[in-house]
């Protein structure tokens, strides 16, 4: 056997053909620290892989997120200077719609193999959540996610859920200052602020307590107002339910920390530009650690949000093997 063989799908002959090699990268996103940040896989596909091959090469990996990068599905001609691609995103579990970190590291991937001399300097992904770019800005990279909003959790929610964050850190109760579920488009997210009091950084919490916020919400995120110096907020996301007991830096988390923030502290924008918005310098406070910079932008309901990328490893991922 070659590892080839001929079978009718749909009526008609398919010539099965090897996978073959895939390049691959390794980066922390939103840190310059080797051991810091959110690590992503970045799987560079010749072609796009059955799902059941694309989950099987996430288990392998055994990483927080494995992005794949395909040629895009438009033959849109693009203005000089972009290249467009496809992107998708794969938790522990299953795929998911939107990933930060991983669309960060994704694109710290791609300019690092794109030709010099054509000149890239912007990046557009078809995703799921539609159309994103991304920039080289100096050492970092800028990147443009859909905005998000909450709507306020009943007071009887609001209850529930200080009961549970009690029981996650098995203390009598926990100052919550303000419940949000997500919106249109974020609407398996929570957010919740703590109060200062609560030392967000400090938590050991008991992800397990986080699973009963389910069905309704899979993606927990907990944010603080910093008393550091610099430091616009404190963050931290817990997904118990989707493979994920703590992201280590969740840059989705931001579509909803950057608008609810921004409201906050009453920052004044210039409507439809993005020349606009200062930028609020959020701290990741997981074990790990990360820096973000994130602006909202509200006549454009997008969010434009800033880190460093830290690359880990390079390699190629042989699956001669495997069959497609």
């Amino acid at each position: 056997m070659d590892g080839t063989f001929d079978c009718h799908r749909n009526g008609d002959l398919v010539q099965r053909h090897p996978v073959g090699s895939l390049d691959f990268q390794i980066h922390n996103a939103f840190t310059t620290n080797i051991f810091g940040g959110n690590p992503a896989v970045i799987i560079f596909l010749n072609e796009m892989l059955p799902n059941d091959v694309l989950e099987k090469i996430n288990a392998n990996f055994n990483q927080p997120i494995v992005v794949y990068v395909s040629l895009p599905t438009s033959d849109t001609p693009l203005p000089e200077g972009r290249a467009r691609f496809g992107l998708r995103w794969f938790g522990p579990t299953n795929e998911v719609h939107i990933c930060g970190h991983g669309t960060l590291a994704a694109a710290e991937a791609i300019f690092r193999r794109l030709d010099s001399k054509k000149n890239i300097t912007v990046l557009e992904f078809e995703t799921l959540s539609g159309i994103l770019t991304a920039h080289r800005v100096g050492d970092q990279i800028s990147m443009e996610l859909p905005a998000g909003s909450t709507i306020p959790a009943s007071p009887e929610d609001e209850a529930a859920v200080a009961e549970i964050f009690a029981g996650a850190l098995a203390k009598p109760s926990v100052k919550l200052n303000y419940v949000g579920y997500g919106g249109s488009g974020f609407v398996n997210y929570l957010l919740v602020e703590v109060d200062t009091t609560e030392n967000l950084g400090q938590w050991k919490p008991d992800v397990s307590f986080f699973a009963k916020l389910a069905p309704r919400t899979q993606i927990l995120v907990v944010t603080s107002a910093s008393e550091t110096e610099g430091i616009a907020y404190e963050t931290r996301m817990f997904g118990p339910t989707i493979g994920v007991p703590e992201d280590h830096v969740c840059g989705s988390a931001h579509c909803l920390n950057a608008p609810y923030w921004a409201r906050k502290s009453q920052q004044e924008f210039i409507e439809g530009g993005y020349t606009d918005g200062k930028r609020q310098h959020a701290k990741a406070v997981s074990a790990r650690g990360g820096d973000i910079w994130a602006s909202y932008f509200s006549a454009a309901k997008r969010v434009q949000i800033y880190g460093h990328v830290k690359s880990v490893a390079v390699g190629t991922l042989d699956l001669s093997d495997i069959s497609v």
